[in-house]
């Protein structure tokens, strides 16, 4: 392992390039000179051209994983507590404070639902809207969770096939029969 070496020659040529423009893009550089490194200690004599090779792949790969990461984490944090679903570009904002308007629309829904539903049907669906696992429901009726989900689907069916179903998509657009 010596410096005459051309694939420590080309490391060393490596490391003396200037920095890409974009931080993503040195980032990239940066892991993909890491892993070289690594290499060339545990192997001193590869192929010059497998080495160069080897680095702009890993610069590719690295590059691709981070934007990848930013899409998934962009779309993991998307504004989705915002009525339209939108968002102000990048920024996250907290949810709005429920006010009483929201609170009195929430019972009227409910009422209205509770027309069609018998008082366990419309209590399944709202324990599922609080989140609650089907594990936990199902262990609580002694039932099985696959049986759980088949009875929340037949009750969600009941109301949207009931003479309500168009007050509710009006009331809650794209939201009724999810």
């Amino acid at each position: 392992m010596t410096a005459s070496d051309p694939a420590w020659q080309f490391f060393a040529a490596l490391q003396s390039q200037p920095d890409p423009q974009s931080v993503d893009r040195s980032l990239a550089r940066d892991e993909a000179l890491d892993v070289v490194l690594d290499e060339l200690v545990s192997d001193p004599m590869p192929d010059e051209h497998l080495l160069q090779k080897r680095f702009y792949s890993l610069c590719r790969n690295r590059l691709s994983k981070q934007n990848n990461r930013r899409a998934l984490d962009r779309r993991r944090v998307r504004g989705t507590h915002r009525r339209g679903g939108t968002d102000f570009g990048g920024v996250l904002l907290t949810a709005p404070a429920r006010t009483v308007c929201d609170q009195l629309a929430d019972s009227q829904l409910v009422d209205l639902i509770r027309t069609v539903l018998l008082t366990e049907e419309l209590m399944l669906l709202l324990e599922i809207a609080d989140a609650r696992s089907y594990a936990d429901m199902a262990r609580d009726r002694r039932i099985t969770v696959s049986g759980l989900k088949s009875k929340a689907f037949r009750v969600r069916e009941k109301v949207r096939n009931s003479r309500i179903c168009t007050a509710l998509c009006a009331a809650a657009p794209g939201r009724v029969g999810q």
